[in-house]
């Protein structure tokens, strides 16, 4: 009486594991090749997903096929019903392990080649608006809204920065802030529009007896073209009056700063006045 063969045993007579080994090797290939050309023509994402279900799927049909069925010269046949002396096709050892090892060094390259070399990131410039016209979706408008948030929040830090460097009297640091076109618009004054009579203007306010001086950023707007925001706030200083009595004032000001060619932000325009009533002695010197 025969045994009755092992599971094991079964599924190599059936090439089984010649099929799956040969189905994954194939479909590893297919993957990568899919990988790198439909991402080239424009392809959503979702579509490589689909594909790799689909192969999935086929996979299970391809591994119940190989059991239950045998490639004969006159096609698929039940392997239920081949006859013990029948001749079917046959690949040699040798044969199938080329075919393997080659798609796996095809599909290796195909992968190896998409984790070193990198995509290219696709930068639209507001001057290169007319060459590349790129449609808004979700991803775009969040990457917009990080970037804008960080510069709004760089030129907040910067403008406390200003502050600090007023409050430490030194005149040529805080000057330093100012773009060289800038203009500032002092009140109860003309408006100064070269760096020496910006440094003037800065230089007779912090030698000022008693003056202690410091402004805080309230409101930072970024301009659409991310090149240009302004920032407001409000502003305290206290300075002696020629009696040399201290005097308070506090108002608000206005600032428009610009991205400068070197990618450094400087301020292009400034303006301040004071909240007191013109009925009491206030000098609104500066912020």
């Amino acid at each position: 009486m025969n045994a009755k063969p092992s599971l094991i045993s079964e599924l190599r007579r059936r090439n089984v594991f010649r099929v799956a080994l040969t189905y994954a090797v194939v479909a590893w290939l297919l993957i990568e090749i899919a990988a790198v050309i439909l991402p080239t023509l424009g392809a959503p994402e979702w579509l490589i997903t689909t594909f790799v279900v689909l192969l999935a799927i086929g996979f299970a049909v391809a591994l119940f096929i190989s059991w239950a069925f045998e490639m004969t010269p006159e096609g698929l046949k039940r392997t239920q019903d081949l006859s013990p002396d029948e001749v079917l096709p046959y690949w040699s050892r040798r044969k199938f392990a080329t075919f393997i090892i080659g798609t796996a060094v095809i599909a290796f390259g195909l992968s190896a080649y998409q984790l070193l070399i990198p995509r290219p990131i696709v930068r639209v410039s507001n001057t290169g608006a007319n060459s590349l016209q790129q449609q808004p979706d979700a991803t775009s408008s969040a990457e917009d809204t990080s970037n804008a948030s960080s510069t709004e929040r760089m030129l907040r830090e910067l403008d406390e920065h200003w502050s600090k460097a007023a409050a430490t009297k030194d005149v040529d640091l805080t000057i330093a802030f100012y773009s060289d076109d800038a203009i500032v618009l002092p009140p109860n004054a003309a408006s100064a529009e070269t760096k020496e009579t910006i440094r003037n203007i800065w230089k007779d306010l912090l030698e000022t007896p008693g003056l202690v001086i410091r402004w805080e950023p309230a409101r930072v707007q970024l301009a659409r073209s991310g090149e240009t925001a302004w920032v407001n706030g409000t502003y305290k200083l206290t300075m002696n009056d020629p009696s040399g009595k201290p005097v308070e004032d506090h108002g608000k000001y206005l600032e428009v700063w610009e991205k400068q060619a070197d990618g450094k932000w400087k301020c292009r325009a400034d303006m301040w006045n004071t909240d007191l009533p013109v009925s009491e002695p206030a000098s609104a010197e500066k912020k």
